[in-house]
């Protein structure tokens, strides 16, 4: 055996921690999902759980909450809200985003619009904009047992412009047309535009012609 070999797979056997990390294995996954090995990928995904990588959980999550045709997972609710949980546990953003909207909708649990509000602003708190545009449209229309509320709904849509997110700026838009605050509407609407929001253009060129 050569010495270059040697040194090699002794290097391998040395480095098991480094690729057991859920990190790596994460990475991996992602790597055989992008070359379309889909069997390799849904091992290393299922390596890669339960060992404190909220990623991990939230990608299942996700494969479950849609499906997945490639990773032969069919779309199940439960086993989505589950994952989505155990990632919400280790402080996940995208998964407190989820949860909530699962909550929202009944769907893999029961309804509850208190879990989540809940959910949605812990989402919100840790950064998720998705989340703060999603209480932005409670409190504009209304849910459930939830009265419209205009000055919240504005003030979650304002944080999410502050991060950038176009269809916030549409949305905060219409809420100020119905308050005949056009100018300030019109800007909004420009401005998502020109960040590209397919969303702001056509609804600009529909309404101002």
């Amino acid at each position: 055996m050569k010495i270059e070999q040697f040194n090699s797979d002794l290097n391998k056997m040395l480095n098991t921690d480094h690729v057991n990390n859920p990190q790596n294995l994460f990475n991996q996954y992602k790597r055989f999902y992008e070359m379309e090995s889909f069997l390799e990928a849904l091992e290393i995904l299922t390596q890669s759980l339960n060992k404190g990588f909220p990623h991990a959980e939230f990608e299942m999550g996700k494969h479950y909450y849609f499906g997945s045709d490639q990773l032969g997972i069919a779309k199940d609710y439960i086993k989505a809200f589950e994952y989505f949980s155990e990632a919400a546990l280790l402080g996940h953003a995208s998964a407190f985003y989820y949860q909530g909207l699962m909550y929202l909708k009944g769907l893999g649990v029961i309804l509850d619009i208190n879990q989540a509000l809940h959910a949605l602003n812990t989402a919100a708190t840790l950064g998720e904009i998705e989340a703060l545009d999603a209480l932005g449209k409670i409190y504009q229309f209304g849910y459930s047992d939830i009265l419209p509320d205009d000055k919240k709904a504005e003030t979650y849509y304002k944080n999410a412009i502050k991060l950038g997110y176009p269809p916030s700026m549409l949305n905060l838009a219409v809420l100020l047309e119905n308050q005949l605050r056009f100018e300030e509407a019109y800007e909004l609407i420009i401005e998502s535009a020109k960040m590209g929001y397919m969303g702001a253009i056509q609804y600009g060129l529909s309404i101002y012609k």
